[in-house]
């Protein structure tokens, strides 16, 4: 049962440690954002730095090698619905709407359903 529990802790602190590596240093806009909490964790986490850069899993990619990320995502899922996908992008308050503007149009016309944007409560 010791061991058990081990592997547990490991597993969750491996897993925590490679979810706060999928984001970038950014500032985000302060923003109340939804009164429920949800507890489920996006599958892939885009990042748009200030100058239009677009982050993830800690690699600069272009907005087609993203594209082909988000398809490889879809292909993961059961059906191979894009729908289902759970995206968080995450954009620095400083950059550009034009930038956002990009990723999301991209993600849309791959038939992502649901985009979460992250924010910072203000305080």
């Amino acid at each position: 049962m010791l061991d058990i529990n081990f592997l547990l802790i490991m597993f969750f602190m491996v897993t925590a440690h490679f979810q706060r590596e999928s984001r970038a240093n950014l500032q985000l806009p302060k923003e109340n954002g939804e009164a429920e909490v949800q507890v489920d964790e996006a599958g892939l986490v885009i990042n748009v730095t200030r100058e239009g850069g677009i982050i993830v899993k800690n690699e600069d990619v272009l907005l087609e090698s993203l594209k082909g990320m988000v398809q490889g995502e879809v292909a993961k899922l059961p059906g191979g619905e894009a729908d289902q996908l759970k995206l968080m992008v995450r954009v620095d308050r400083d950059a550009s709407a034009q930038h956002l503007n990009k990723v999301v149009t991209m993600l849309r016309e791959a038939g992502v359903g649901v985009i979460r944007v992250a924010t910072e409560v203000p305080g």
